[in-house]
Protein backbone atom coordinates (compact mmCIF):
# COMPACT_ATOMS: atom_id res chain seq x y z
CA UNK A 1 0.00 0.00 0.00
CA UNK A 2 1.43 3.36 -1.05
CA UNK A 3 1.24 6.10 1.57
CA UNK A 4 1.62 9.87 1.24
CA UNK A 5 2.58 12.85 3.37
CA UNK A 6 2.79 16.52 2.38
CA UNK A 7 5.37 19.20 3.03
CA UNK A 8 4.43 22.85 2.53
CA UNK A 9 5.77 26.24 3.55
CA UNK A 10 9.06 28.06 3.20
CA UNK A 11 10.64 27.24 -0.19
CA UNK A 12 14.22 27.49 1.07
CA UNK A 13 13.37 25.06 3.85
CA UNK A 14 11.63 22.58 1.51
CA UNK A 15 14.51 22.66 -0.96
CA UNK A 16 16.84 21.61 1.84
CA UNK A 17 14.61 19.24 3.82
CA UNK A 18 13.00 17.11 1.09
CA UNK A 19 16.28 15.73 -0.34
CA UNK A 20 17.49 15.02 3.21
CA UNK A 21 14.27 13.14 3.94
CA UNK A 22 14.59 11.13 0.72
CA UNK A 23 18.14 10.11 1.71
CA UNK A 24 16.97 9.22 5.22
CA UNK A 25 14.09 7.07 3.99
CA UNK A 26 16.30 5.31 1.45
CA UNK A 27 18.85 4.55 4.20
CA UNK A 28 16.00 3.02 6.23
CA UNK A 29 14.96 0.84 3.30
CA UNK A 30 11.79 2.82 2.60
CA UNK A 31 11.04 3.21 -1.12
CA UNK A 32 10.20 6.86 -1.71
CA UNK A 33 9.02 9.08 -4.56
CA UNK A 34 8.24 12.78 -4.59
CA UNK A 35 5.46 14.79 -6.18
CA UNK A 36 6.29 18.49 -6.49
CA UNK A 37 3.88 21.34 -7.22
CA UNK A 38 5.54 23.93 -9.43
CA UNK A 39 4.34 27.38 -10.40
CA UNK A 40 1.84 27.57 -13.24
CA UNK A 41 4.34 29.60 -15.30
CA UNK A 42 6.81 26.68 -15.34
CA UNK A 43 6.91 24.70 -18.60
CA UNK A 44 9.14 21.65 -18.66
CA UNK A 45 9.46 21.94 -22.42
CA UNK A 46 10.63 24.83 -24.60
CA UNK A 47 9.97 26.29 -28.03
CA UNK A 48 12.11 24.84 -30.80
CA UNK A 49 11.99 21.28 -29.45
CA UNK A 50 10.04 18.59 -31.32
CA UNK A 51 8.16 17.64 -28.17
CA UNK A 52 7.06 21.27 -27.74
CA UNK A 53 5.78 21.38 -31.34
CA UNK A 54 3.87 18.13 -30.78
CA UNK A 55 2.15 19.60 -27.69
CA UNK A 56 1.33 22.82 -29.55
CA UNK A 57 -0.17 20.75 -32.38
CA UNK A 58 -2.63 19.20 -29.90
CA UNK A 59 -1.10 15.99 -28.54
CA UNK A 60 -2.80 15.20 -25.20
CA UNK A 61 0.41 13.65 -23.86
CA UNK A 62 4.00 13.65 -24.98
CA UNK A 63 6.42 11.20 -23.40
CA UNK A 64 10.10 12.06 -23.58
CA UNK A 65 12.62 9.36 -22.73
CA UNK A 66 16.29 8.51 -22.84
CA UNK A 67 18.54 5.82 -21.37
CA UNK A 68 18.31 7.40 -17.87
CA UNK A 69 14.75 8.74 -17.36
CA UNK A 70 11.41 9.56 -18.86
CA UNK A 71 8.77 12.22 -18.34
CA UNK A 72 5.19 12.51 -19.47
CA UNK A 73 3.92 15.96 -20.38
CA UNK A 74 0.14 15.84 -20.16
CA UNK A 75 -1.99 18.81 -21.18
CA UNK A 76 -5.16 19.88 -19.38
CA UNK A 77 -7.96 21.07 -21.64
CA UNK A 78 -8.62 23.91 -19.16
CA UNK A 79 -6.29 25.27 -16.47
CA UNK A 80 -7.19 23.51 -13.24
CA UNK A 81 -5.60 22.57 -9.95
CA UNK A 82 -4.16 19.08 -10.48
CA UNK A 83 -6.07 16.27 -8.77
CA UNK A 84 -3.62 14.82 -6.29
CA UNK A 85 -5.00 11.26 -6.35
CA UNK A 86 -4.85 11.17 -10.17
CA UNK A 87 -1.22 12.25 -10.03
CA UNK A 88 -0.38 9.75 -7.29
CA UNK A 89 -1.98 6.95 -9.32
CA UNK A 90 0.44 7.68 -12.20
CA UNK A 91 3.47 6.95 -10.02
CA UNK A 92 5.13 3.56 -9.82
CA UNK A 93 4.07 2.12 -6.43
CA UNK A 94 6.50 2.81 -3.59
CA UNK A 95 6.24 2.77 0.19
CA UNK A 96 5.95 6.56 0.58
CA UNK A 97 5.33 9.62 -1.57
CA UNK A 98 6.38 13.02 -0.28
CA UNK A 99 3.96 15.60 -1.69
CA UNK A 100 5.74 18.94 -1.87
CA UNK A 101 3.91 22.24 -2.18
CA UNK A 102 0.33 21.06 -2.69
CA UNK A 103 -1.34 23.27 -0.07
CA UNK A 104 -4.88 22.13 -0.90
CA UNK A 105 -4.31 18.38 -0.67
CA UNK A 106 -6.26 16.61 2.07
CA UNK A 107 -3.26 14.43 2.92
CA UNK A 108 -1.55 15.01 6.27
CA UNK A 109 1.34 17.43 6.06
CA UNK A 110 3.92 19.43 7.94
CA UNK A 111 4.56 23.11 7.36
CA UNK A 112 7.99 24.72 7.31
CA UNK A 113 7.95 28.07 9.11
CA UNK A 114 11.33 29.82 9.19
CA UNK A 115 12.49 33.15 10.60
CA UNK A 116 12.14 35.98 8.10
CA UNK A 117 9.56 34.38 5.82
CA UNK A 118 7.17 36.90 4.36
CA UNK A 119 3.97 34.91 4.09
CA UNK A 120 1.43 33.99 6.73
CA UNK A 121 1.69 30.37 7.90
CA UNK A 122 -1.20 28.05 7.00
CA UNK A 123 -1.23 25.87 10.14
CA UNK A 124 -3.73 27.95 12.13
CA UNK A 125 -6.41 27.38 9.48
CA UNK A 126 -5.53 23.95 8.05
CA UNK A 127 -6.29 20.90 10.20
CA UNK A 128 -4.33 18.64 7.81
CA UNK A 129 -1.10 20.27 9.06
CA UNK A 130 0.02 17.95 11.84
CA UNK A 131 3.46 19.35 12.66
CA UNK A 132 5.78 22.28 12.09
CA UNK A 133 9.42 22.44 11.08
CA UNK A 134 10.66 25.73 12.46
CA UNK A 135 13.61 27.71 13.76
CA UNK A 136 11.48 30.25 15.63
CA UNK A 137 9.48 30.07 18.83
CA UNK A 138 5.97 28.87 18.03
CA UNK A 139 3.00 28.22 20.31
CA UNK A 140 0.98 26.16 17.86
CA UNK A 141 -0.28 23.24 19.90
CA UNK A 142 1.42 21.00 17.34
CA UNK A 143 4.59 18.93 17.39
CA UNK A 144 7.48 21.16 16.30
CA UNK A 145 10.84 20.05 14.90
CA UNK A 146 14.01 21.99 14.20
CA UNK A 147 15.11 22.04 10.53
CA UNK A 148 18.05 19.75 11.37
CA UNK A 149 15.94 17.11 13.13
CA UNK A 150 15.68 15.05 9.93
CA UNK A 151 15.59 11.61 11.62
CA UNK A 152 12.77 12.69 13.96
CA UNK A 153 10.83 14.33 11.11
CA UNK A 154 11.19 11.14 9.05
CA UNK A 155 9.86 9.04 11.94
CA UNK A 156 6.90 11.42 12.38
CA UNK A 157 6.11 11.22 8.66
CA UNK A 158 6.19 7.41 8.68
CA UNK A 159 3.88 7.34 11.71
CA UNK A 160 1.37 9.75 10.15
CA UNK A 161 1.39 9.13 6.37
CA UNK A 162 -1.96 8.02 4.91
CA UNK A 163 -2.83 5.46 2.26
CA UNK A 164 -3.27 6.90 -1.23
CA UNK A 165 -6.19 6.53 -3.59
CA UNK A 166 -8.85 5.54 -1.07
CA UNK A 167 -11.32 8.15 -2.28
CA UNK A 168 -11.80 9.16 1.34
CA UNK A 169 -10.46 12.23 3.11
CA UNK A 170 -6.99 11.45 4.40
CA UNK A 171 -7.87 12.75 7.84
CA UNK A 172 -10.93 13.48 9.93
CA UNK A 173 -10.35 17.06 10.97
CA UNK A 174 -9.45 17.87 14.54
CA UNK A 175 -9.58 14.28 15.79
CA UNK A 176 -6.84 13.39 13.32
CA UNK A 177 -4.79 16.43 14.30
CA UNK A 178 -5.24 15.60 17.98
CA UNK A 179 -4.08 12.02 17.53
CA UNK A 180 -0.97 13.19 15.68
CA UNK A 181 -0.27 15.72 18.42
CA UNK A 182 -0.49 13.01 21.06
CA UNK A 183 2.08 10.95 19.09
CA UNK A 184 4.46 13.87 18.51
CA UNK A 185 7.34 15.26 20.54
CA UNK A 186 5.46 18.35 21.78
CA UNK A 187 6.04 22.03 21.18
CA UNK A 188 9.49 23.37 20.75
CA UNK A 189 10.71 26.84 21.46
CA UNK A 190 13.19 28.43 19.06
CA UNK A 191 16.62 27.20 18.12
CA UNK A 192 17.44 24.36 15.76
Amino acid sequence: MMRAFGIIGNCRGKNRLVPQLVETFMARGVGVSTLKRVGDEVDLDRPGKESYAQRQAGAREVMIANAFRYAILSEYTQPTEPDIDTLLARLTPVDLVLIEGFHLTPYPKCEIVLAGQDRRPSYPDDPSILALVTNVEVEAGLPCFGPDMVEQIASFILANACATGTGQPAFSGLAYRASAHAAGPGNRSGGN
